[in-house]
């Protein structure tokens, strides 16, 4: 039993290439399955993942230059893809796995992934220093991805419950991927002499790939500065890197889940079967009797709170009717895809039960809490004009949950096939549209934004938040994909005395995680994706499903009939 040689760092540059070849896979193998059997295994109150909220534990210009890569790459919420084309997304960073100080020489997992199957990538990352070396060889970088992959592999179970309690995702019981992720200068560095060192490399990680039968990827990253992070500013990569790889891989060697890759049920059908089988156990007096093919039920105009899931107790039942008045309720609020009824019915029941510490445990996508952390004093209201961004027509909050020092901005989708765009640019009554799509001085403005020229106060703000400049063009205008998004962050920030602090909110947005709009890469995950990736401030933007929102009430007596409903109305269960 030797698990000593997964741990071995002196790699000489002079005769690299000749001790990868010498490499014993039998050896190796074993060592891995020794490991993975003598793993540490944490204590409970020692979580692996999570706690980690996007700022760096130094601060400057130190040698921990891949701490503050790491950080930011997580901080981006970007969905990468493996040679194979499956897609994953970076969840943590400096990952402890030592359960004692005799385990010290363990190490931590750089970055923790995850795929869009549900299988864990373990990204081993590395970059030049800041004082310009090189790091570690690749050599090292792979034994180090092996062995966090051994001792990942061995507390399967353990990280899976914790990816679920985390992030409120579901990791699949299989064997990790491993990466090793290295800047464009790092590669070259190391393997600048000619091919043979890369051949070798090359070879001998395809045979312990084969052995072990882990999937295991060489990939590059270009060169890009990093803006260092201190313990209250979140450390940014100047210019977002692009992935490349460095090799390819065996088909045989990614084995993804095939029950996963299943083509969808199309959203829209799927929602008009439940609502319809729903809608038939209504009294024909609750709906508006016009009943065409693609047509959601609508309730009738004397029977709006139809259209509301309300629970049998009747004074409950009238707590969530009274949550939004009948003047601020929708056009098309009688529809069973409207997602104002759907709010109103959820949010409306958390409030009526006075339930509300329950949202304190729903997790947000990015690990962290999706609606902050609601105590006693904490209220919630729906429908909330916001008087602070100087607008003619103020933002209206779907839901919004207020402490003294604190707002939670809450965006509610449903089947909607996007976020808002800016308005600016469509013809309305006019030949020429009002911009054309780009933060620019144009037809005789004094601003770039016609917002701005109406004294919108959004470009104070957005440069303290975003990596947009407001004094400089920008073609595209990126408020332009992102308005709704940009929008319900700055209503959570700026406060009565238009003031802006971004420690004293969030922004958390809901959607329906059937809906492959929401999905990874579909037109509203990427409108999100977009507007994270220029975000300053790390848990700002926060998202969450409506499936993840309704687990909370299980085990609770007075939200119990919530469950019930929501599954019989919308077809929303437990479930992903």
């Amino acid at each position: 039993m030797n698990t000593d040689i997964l741990f071995a760092r002196r790699w000489p540059k002079s005769s690299l290439s000749q001790d990868i070849a010498q490499i014993d896979i039998a050896t190796y193998f074993q060592a891995y399955q020794d490991l993975k059997r003598l793993a540490p295994k944490r204590a409970h109150g020692r979580p692996y993942l999570g706690g980690r909220f996007g700022y760096p534990s130094t601060e400057g210009k130190t040698n921990r230059r891949e701490e503050h890569f790491a950080i930011a790459l997580v901080n981006a919420q970007q969905v990468w893809c493996l040679p194979d084309g499956t897609k994953f997304e970076l969840l943590d960073y400096q990952v402890a796995l030592k359960a004692t100080r005799a385990d010290r020489e363990i190490g931590k997992i750089d970055i923790f992934g995850l795929t869009e199957h549900g299988r864990a990538v373990l990204v081993e990352l590395k970059v030049i220093g800041h004082s310009g070396g090189a790091s570690d060889p690749p050599p090292v970088a792979l034994l180090e991805g092996l062995r966090y992959a051994s001792i990942v592999e061995a507390n399967l179970h353990r990280i899976a419950e914790e990816v679920r309690d985390t992030y409120g995702r579901e990791m699949v019981l299989e064997r990790p991927d491993i990466m090793v992720l290295g800047e464009a200068d790092w590669w070259s560095r190391w393997l600048h002499a000619g091919t043979e060192t890369k051949t070798a490399l090359e070879e001998k990680t395809g045979e312990i790939s084969q052995a072990i039968g882990i999937n295991i990827v060489f990939a590059s990253v270009t060169n890009t500065r990093v803006d260092y992070g201190q313990r209250t500013k979140a450390p940014r990569l100047i210019q977002f890197p692009k992935l490349e790889y460095q090799h390819p891989v065996p088909k045989s060697a990614m084995n993804v889940p095939s029950d996963r890759n299943k083509p969808p049920v199309e959203h829209e059908a799927q929602l008009q079967r439940t609502w319809w089988s729903c809608a038939k156990k209504l009294p024909e007096k609750d709906l508006d009797g016009r009943d065409r093919p693609g047509r959601p039920p609508v309730v009738s105009v004397k029977r709006l709170s139809a259209n509301l899931m309300l629970p049998p107790d009747s004074k409950m039942a009238s707590e969530i009717e009274a949550q939004i008045a009948e003047a601020d309720r929708h056009k098309y609020f009688r529809s069973f895809r409207s997602s104002q009824a759907l709010a109103q019915s959820v949010f409306g029941a958390f409030k009526a039960a006075g339930r509300l510490e329950l949202l304190s445990q729903v997790p947000a996508e990015c690990g962290r809490r999706a609606f902050g952390n609601t105590m006693p004093g904490t209220t919630l209201s729906m429908e909330v004009d916001v008087h602070t961004l100087k607008e003619p027509r103020p933002t209206q909050l779907d839901v919004c949950l207020e402490t003294d020092d604190y707002r939670v901005a809450i965006e509610c989708k449903f089947c909607e096939p996007e976020f808002g765009t800016c308005s600016r640019v469509r013809y309305d009554k006019c030949k020429i549209p009002i911009c054309n799509g780009t933060y620019t001085h144009q037809q005789g403005r004094q601003t770039r934004c016609a917002l701005s020229e109406l004294g919108i106060s959004y470009w104070e703000f957005i440069p303290e938040l975003f990596d947009w400049d407001a004094a400089q063009d920008l073609s595209p205008c990126p408020l332009l994909p992102t308005y709704q998004i940009v929008r319900n962050v700055l209503a959570s920030v700026v406060d009565r005395d238009g003031r802006m602090n971004p420690s004293n909110g969030h922004a958390i947005f809901v959607y329906d995680s059937r809906n492959p709009v929401y999905k990874i890469n579909g037109a509203a995950d990427a409108q999100l994706r977009q507007t994270a990736l220029a975000c300053r401030v790390p848990g700002l933007i926060r998202r969450v499903s409506w499936q993840e929102i309704v687990r909370v009430c299980v085990g609770s007596s007075e939200l119990a009939w919530l469950l019930q409903a929501i599954k019989e109305k919308h077809g929303i269960g437990l479930g992903p």
